[in-house]
């Protein structure tokens, strides 16, 4: 019985990781997709070891080999690129500087609403502001379960208008130092300001926003001034007398988490819905 658990977990662990591994490939950061390739590949080796089961063996060893080939790729591409210069890939404490984005609205299948919404949200009002005298959403939400496509989503909208894409991870942002959280989150947005002012459009992704946001009855000092710094920079976007090319994607799976003064800076707010039949045939195929 244990050990049925223990392997019901590990599935679910490996599958995780895999997860991870594709959504940091599909965006170029290599040493990202290099760490969580090689903590699924591990997983897998003990699953094989502990199972029984002929037919999940063999399926453990073929998702092992497939994994361990494209490991291996990529740190073929990590060795050639240590001797010739990229274009983009700066990484930061805290977050990642993608310029532009290796992604396509072709590469994210499915979620054609959610593709609507952020063209008429981000896209368009950036091509062609004069048509958008009132404004546009400079804070958008993306909620819904994990794994569906938000980094996707965000990095896809950064390559569509040419944008530099700066991904945070909120449990990354948080430090146990005091301070160290708020000074991470003025970093992050003072990073941006900086290719604003250089005259390029920016798009910010707070992955995992709950845990930065989240309200919570008892809560230290440290993450209430984290909060409020968040807040902060968020009012900072908004219109005073200039068109700001900033934009801040916050991806949550857990919205009812979220701070109410914090959903408030977000005008637009998307779902990102699991796959329909017909958008996981073509991942199948894809």
């Amino acid at each position: 019985m244990f050990l049925r658990v223990y392997m019901r977990e590990l599935e679910k662990l490996a599958a995780e990781r895999a997860r991870e591994a594709v959504k940091y490939d599909k965006l170029g950061m290599r040493e990202e997709a290099v760490e969580n390739y090689k903590e699924a590949i591990q997983i897998l080796l003990n699953l094989i070891r502990f199972t029984e089961d002929t037919v999940m063996k063999r399926v453990y060893e073929e998702k092992a080999k497939q994994y361990k080939e494209r490991l291996e790729a990529l740190l073929e591409k990590s060795l050639e690129s240590a001797y010739t210069p990229t274009k983009n890939g700066k990484q930061h404490e805290g977050y990642h500087i993608i310029d532009p984005p290796p992604v396509k609205w072709d590469d994210v299948i499915g979620l054609e609403e959610a593709k609507k919404a952020l063209k008429e949200s981000i896209i368009y009002p950036s091509l062609r502001p004069e048509f958008f005298p009132l404004g546009w959403p400079r804070g958008i939400l993306f909620f819904g379960p994990p794994g569906c496509g938000k980094t996707m989503l965000a990095a896809a909208a950064a390559n569509e208008i040419d944008a530099v894409f700066l991904q945070a991870d909120a449990s990354m942002i948080m430090s146990k130092w005091l301070g160290e959280s708020e000074k991470n989150i003025a970093a992050l947005f003072e990073e941006a300001r900086k290719y604003e002012r250089e005259g390029k459009p920016v798009i910010i992704l707070i992955d995992e926003v709950d845990s930065l946001t989240a309200f919570r009855e008892n809560e230290v000092g440290g993450e209430a001034r984290a909060r409020n710094q968040l807040l902060k920079e968020m009012d900072g976007l908004q219109d005073k007398g200039r068109t700001p090319r900033i934009y801040v994607i916050a991806a949550t799976n857990k919205p009812w988490l979220l701070d109410e003064p914090f959903i408030r800076r977000f005008q637009k707010r998307i779902y990102i819905p699991l796959p329909d039949m017909e958008a996981r045939l073509r991942m199948l195929k894809h």
